[in-house]
């Protein structure tokens, strides 16, 4: 198939591939041979906070391991919110819309879920990261990773959170308190992250268009 603009690449519980194709307002779920399973959104059409059925620059997505479906809509759009749906593609529910307050966001850009079932979201142009409950309830927020603005997020089967900030560095802070342990300077523009079972970390630089792989020591 043919994406008009993907964004970013997760996998769920199953092994099933989920693409957000911001540029066609969707988000794809694949086999790992590349057929499929289920489409959310209208192809082309930008929905708004309220809409049920419809995105406006989808930027990312979690699954959980019931199935649930968790998207962060609005890159650089009117709409600024996360959005629910059951594992049968079902709307359930959405929150959100703009502001600098709790539970408001101004372009939600990436989306993360730990072990415990809470929802990091990177709340890219309010600069923090919010953390949210599956009902979105609002639990905290953190502004001392990815600053001055967090991309990408990705969390280990550990708890332990991975943060690039979009200009040259990834932050690695354990999800128990925040607290950073580690980090890599030197990066350029760096976008998304994501760590495989190894430890082995890869971060997509939109400068360049490369992608850069770090092994642990």
């Amino acid at each position: 198939m043919v994406f008009a603009s993907p964004h970013f690449l997760r996998t769920d519980p199953n092994g099933n591939i989920w693409v957000t194709d911001r540029g066609a307002h969707q988000i794809f779920k694949l086999s790992t041979e590349g057929q499929i399973l289920m489409t959310l959104g209208q192809k082309g059409i930008a929905g708004n906070n309220e809409s049920m059925d419809a995105f406006n620059n989808p930027a990312d997505v979690v699954i959980a391991k019931d199935g649930r479906i968790f998207i962060a809509d609005g890159e650089e759009s009117t709409s600024n919110r996360v959005v629910q749906y059951s594992k049968e593609g079902k709307f359930v529910k959405y929150w959100g819309g703009k502001g600098t307050e709790p539970g408001k966001f101004n372009d939600p850009h990436s989306i993360a879920m730990d072990s415990k079932g809470r929802l990091y979201v990177a709340d890219r142009m309010n600069f923090r990261i919010q953390i949210f409950d599956q009902d979105g309830k609002y639990l905290d927020q953190w502004t001392h990773l990815g600053a001055p603005s967090p991309f990408g997020l990705f969390i280990t089967s550990d708890d332990m959170l991975y943060v690039v900030d979009g200009i040259n560095r990834l932050f690695i802070a354990n999800t128990s308190d925040g607290r950073i342990v580690d980090r890599i300077e030197g990066l350029t523009n760096p976008h998304a992250v994501t760590v495989d079972n190894k430890g082995t970390i890869y971060i997509a630089e939109i400068t360049g268009t490369s992608v850069k792989k770090f092994v642990k020591k």
